[in-house]
């Protein structure tokens, strides 16, 4: 006998994940009291023989799948011992259905007995091949009055011995094609991943669990409410409800929902697979209300119940775009909510029994509801694979408060309340309860007090030389002086060029005197340092010992700092408005010009402030200053110890990359705060990392990676991991760390709060990904219309940040790397960043990059560049999955940032240099007839590497794929291995070997 469409999904589904029983059924009834296992035997013989399709069997071979009846008289099924451990009995089913079935001709039934403490139970395992939960019901009513007759000794009722045949379903109908092919036209495949989901393996494995919530009073008689608004039934409400649920988590927002459907029709009790699971398209926007929706909602529903007849696997067959059910593209969510069918109180020869549940630990799907018009008991059956509980229990806490808030108004805009529950905003604000006044609002009257104070404390130790708080104090007040003089006044520009060890006098003069300070890195290109001023129109700059300015450049007046006057007493500064501009940097913008980024006051003393206290800075600290000059770095290092009354430490160049001079530094001037700047390796603490002292250190979180964070933690150091741009003055996100597992994590400093929004900008709740966005008072000032700093009703003016991350349930935020960083390989997303913070673990690498490269017909890969002297190339053979290249020094542009388009160039060259690596030559024989293959099943054009499945592939066409290279090269493959080598390169080198 021919299989159907729908028999073999089952079929290619359960290759998919083998030695598993992914598609059994089971019911169980629990006797108070004994069953007579004659008499059970008898009644089994009667009922299973009774039912054509149980007696059906199948038979798979290669790629094939065929079916037979086997006659009454020769159909057995024993009945096995049931074996109960005594601890969970619903786990003890579970595991008896769970066993995997043959499909070798043998049944495909399975039953199982056993006497318990609590009465006998009988459990009943099918496959699904031959049962749905339909059959379940309609077993029961066969099987009780056969053992009740039995057992009374009285005659079989004729009607319960009377065949019933398989019902043969109908081929599809062409106006259900027709309707179901003008329904689907122009649907997007993909966009059904949600937020809080997980990457999905190429290899699933599909477990499951449940998660139940009963709907609180309220949402339960907003249902009723709802019917009423929308006129639409209970199920269409839920409908809405549940898709508005996915659309605000990420799927969507055309959204396409499979929903079971009984298709036995007049043949009520037909034993058998006698679902249909059709596809249900409802385009969500946000922007309406949800009686809008659900009216949207009913009409689909209505529509795809009138057309249940032609199922989804058929479909693929007639439509092949759409894909097929285990790697869906059409749908990835179940709707299950339609009335159950009600059993009624049982009893078994005049003794109580129960239905008991028998769960499938598996789920075929991202994510199914499970519901019923008359229980107000919610179920989300999810899988394991994809999706957390901790996620999809806080969905059901925020569909139940979704239908209470469209209740209040059904057509308030779904943007403004789905995806919320209270909790989550509970959360969220707490987290964001961040207001503190601060003591001084300026660093600059921070340090005139310490300087009043402890005149004699050390402020700045460089080398042989230290100079205390009245020094710079008067060093600052002559340099206020000398900028005076030359005629520099509140809000002019001054561009400082000086060694870190006269840059904090000279800051701090720049400052009193009201003006704005930009540092400058001479070791730049001149070219560079002359369009900083240009584009700055710096007032003057001030220059350092040994420094000296392009002397073809076009400059302000130049003030060096030898010439300030004598130092004397220091004199009052004029009070500074804190929201005034304290600084400017700039970054090298695409067009080569030089991006400004200006700091305020009151954000650079707000940021330092709190990491005063988060890293305990006091009086007399020694803070180890490793930044480059000229960098806002270099800019924190001063600030925070000098905001505190502590020391700053400056490293010698030699000792910014670690090894014996950053210990003999730390340990002479007994350094015990380090900041890490970004883009240095935080392994080059390592050196001092067991001072006996400790050591606190801040470091960029994103750039720390695991294996780093567990030696410092061995070593005792202290850690303190950061995320933050130079727009939020540097550092927004942060906290004190413990395991190595929690790199990524911090909560939002002083005075700052955060959001994560998704690209529409609507806010996102705890657990899922979006764009990191931050408020508060360090954000760097801006014009009024800059993209780049938005306004919100919520959190007012607040810079987006490009960062992907999320809210935890503690209230922590995780940052996941950068959005434009986030690649999607062959082998699933890769963080960019994370990889660059492996390769910075190496000894050896100071700098790394990596970088996203699709090569000619191929897939998308990494290319990784490793900064390094070492030329044994020993980082590249570690555990990193990809092609490492490297380098004496990474391409820089004129602002000493990664050349990232120079990188793109040298890794298209890596691929090229490799490409003869890669497997079969794309000229080979057997690989041009399976590249035909393809663009033949496919109706596309093909490559040697072009992805079966991610070019239109599904599970049908691959079992036609396997038949046809069997035919052609006499190979026998399994289907499970046409998933594993998806391209004709792959597949080709599989059949050879």
């Amino acid at each position: 006998m021919n299989t159907t469409n729908k028999e073999k999904a089952l079929w290619l589904m359960e290759e998919l994940v083998p030695e598993t029983g992914i598609n059994n059924l089971g019911l169980a009834l629990q006797v108070s009291g004994r069953l007579r296992p004659d008499v059970l035997r008898a009644a089994l013989a009667i009922v299973l023989g009774r039912y054509e399709m149980l007696r059906t069997v199948f038979r798979a071979t290669g790629a094939e799948l065929v079916k037979e009846v086997v006659p009454a008289s020769e159909f057995a099924t024993e009945i096995e011992p049931l074996h109960l451990t005594g601890e969970s009995l619903e786990k003890d089913l579970t595991a008896f259905v769970d066993r995997p079935f043959r499909l070798d001709g043998r049944p495909l039934v399975r039953v199982g007995f056993a006497t318990g403490p609590d009465g006998d139970v009988l459990c009943v395992g099918v496959h699904h091949l031959a049962f749905d939960m339909v059959s379940a019901a309609l077993f029961l009513q066969a099987f009780i009055p056969v053992y009740d007759a039995i057992a009374a000794g009285r005659p079989v009722p004729p009607q319960a011995t009377t065949e019933v045949p398989a019902l043969a379903e109908p081929e599809p109908r062409p106006a259900d094609v027709a309707y179901w092919s003008e329904t689907l036209r122009g649907i997007t495949q993909g966009g059904l991943d949600l937020w809080c989901g997980m990457p999905r393996s190429r290899q699933p494995m599909m477990t499951g669990e449940n998660a139940r919530h009963t709907l609180s009073p309220e949402a339960q008689h907003a249902v009723q409410h709802l019917q009423r608004a929308a006129r639409a039934p209970a199920g269409a409400v839920m409908l809405a409800a549940y898709t508005a649920l996915l659309a605000s988590h990420g799927a969507g927002p055309d959204l396409v929902v499979g929903s079971p459907v009984d298709v036995r029709g007049a043949n009520t009790s037909a034993i058998g697979y006698h679902v249909n699971v059709v596809p249900i398209r409802v385009r969500v926007d946000l922007a309406e209300g949800f009686r809008a929706l659900a009216r949207q909602a009913r009409d689909a529903f209505l529509g795809a119940m009138g057309h249940a007849n032609t199922s989804v696997d058929e479909l693929a067959g007639e439509l092949p775009e759409i894909g097929s059910t285990w790697q869906s593209a059409l749908y990835r969510h179940l709707f299950n909510f339609l009335p159950e069918a009600h059993v009624g109180e049982l009893s078994i020869d005049g003794m109580p029994a129960r239905l008991l549940t028998v769960e499938n630990p598996y789920s075929k799907f991202d994510l199914e509801l499970v519901g019923t018009p008359s229980d107000a008991e919610i179920l989300l059956r999810y899988s394991t694979e994809t999706l957390a509980r901790a996620d999809v229990e806080a969905m059901l806490r925020r569909l139940d408060a979704l239908l209470i808030e469209a209740a209040h108004d059904p057509d308030r805009p779904l943007r403004e309340t789905a995806g919320w529950s209270g909790p989550d905003r509970q959360a969220v604000d707490r987290a964001n309860n961040t207001t503190s006044p601060i003591e001084l609002p300026t660093v600059q009257a921070a340090f005139r007090s310490w300087a009043a104070n402890t005149p004699d404390a050390p402020a700045v130790v460089d080398g042989e030389h230290t100079a205390t708080y009245r020094q710079v104090d008067e060093r600052a007040a002559a340099i206020h002086a000398l900028l005076t003089g030359a005629g520099v006044g509140a809000g002019d520009v001054v561009a400082v060029a000086a060694p870190r060890g006269e840059a904090a006098a000279a800051t701090l003069g720049v400052w009193r005197a009201g003006a704005v300070c930009l540092p400058l890195d001479t070791g730049h290109a001149p070219s560079w340092l002359a369009r900083q001023l240009t584009h700055s129109r710096a007032k003057a700059v001030l220059t350092g010992t040994g420094v000296r300015l392009p002397a073809d450049a076009e400059l302000p007046h130049v003030l060096p700092l030898d010439t300030a006057p004598v130092p004397g007493p220091a004199t009052s500064d004029p009070s500074g408005e804190p929201t005034a501009p304290a600084c400017l940097f700039h970054t090298c913008g695409d067009d080569g010009q030089p991006v400004a980024t200006v700091l305020s006051h009151v954000g650079l003393a707000d940021t330092v402030g709190h990491f005063t206290t988060e890293l305990d800075v006091e009086p007399g600290t020694g803070v180890l200053a490793l930044a480059a000059p000229a960098t806002f770095g270099s800019l924190f290092d001063l600030c925070l110890a000098l905001s505190a009354g502590g020391r700053v430490v400056i490293a010698p160049e030699v000792a910014r990359t670690g090894g014996p001079a950053l210990r003999a530094t730390a340990d002479r001037h007994d350094a015990t705060v380090v900041v890490v700047p970004p883009g240095t390796p935080a392994r080059v603490l390592e050196d001092i990392a067991d001072r006996p002292q400790g050591l606190t250190v801040l470091a960029q979180g994103d750039e720390m990676s695991p294996a780093t964070a567990r030696r410092l933690f061995a070593a005792g150091c202290q850690l303190h991991l950061a995320y933050g741009t130079l727009e939020t003055t540097g550092w927004a996100v942060s906290g004190r760390v413990d395991a190595a597992d929690a790199v990524n994590r911090g909560r939002p400093i002083t005075n700052t709060r955060a959001f994560i929004a998704a690209p529409d900008g609507r806010e996102l709740p705890i657990g899922l990904r979006g764009e990191l966005c931050l408020a508060g008072t360090g954000l760097a000032l801006s014009d009024p219309d800059d993209p780049a700093f938005p306004t919100c009703e919520r959190y007012g003016r607040h810079h987006r940040t490009g960062q992907l991350a999320r809210w935890r349930p503690d209230g922590t935020i995780e940052w996941l790397g950068r959005i434009d960083r986030q690649a999607a390989t062959g082998d699933g997303p890769v963080n960019l960043g994370a990889v660059e913070a492996d390769l910075l673990d190496h000894r050896g690498v100071t700098a790394a990059a990596a970088l996203a490269v699709t090569p000619s017909g191929g897939e998308p890969t990494v290319v990784a560049f490793a900064e390094s002297a070492d030329q044994a190339d020993g980082f590249a053979a570690s555990a990193l999955p990809w092609q490492v290249v490297r380098l004496d020094a990474l391409p820089r542009s004129p602002d000493g940032r990664t050349d990232r388009d120079a990188l793109a160039r040298l890794a298209e060259k890596a691929l090229d240099q490799g490409s003869g690596h890669q497997g079969p030559a794309a000229d080979d024989a057997l690989v041009r007839a399976l590249v035909e293959m393809w663009r033949q099943l496919l109706g596309t054009e093909a490559t040697a590497q072009t992805n079966f499945f991610e070019s239109g592939g599904h599970s049908l066409l691959a079992a036609v794929l396997a038949q046809k290279v069997e035919e052609l090269t006499g190979t026998s493959l399994e289907l499970t291995e046409v998933f594993h080598h998806p391209t004709p390169a792959a597949l080709a080198a599989r059949v050879r070997a």
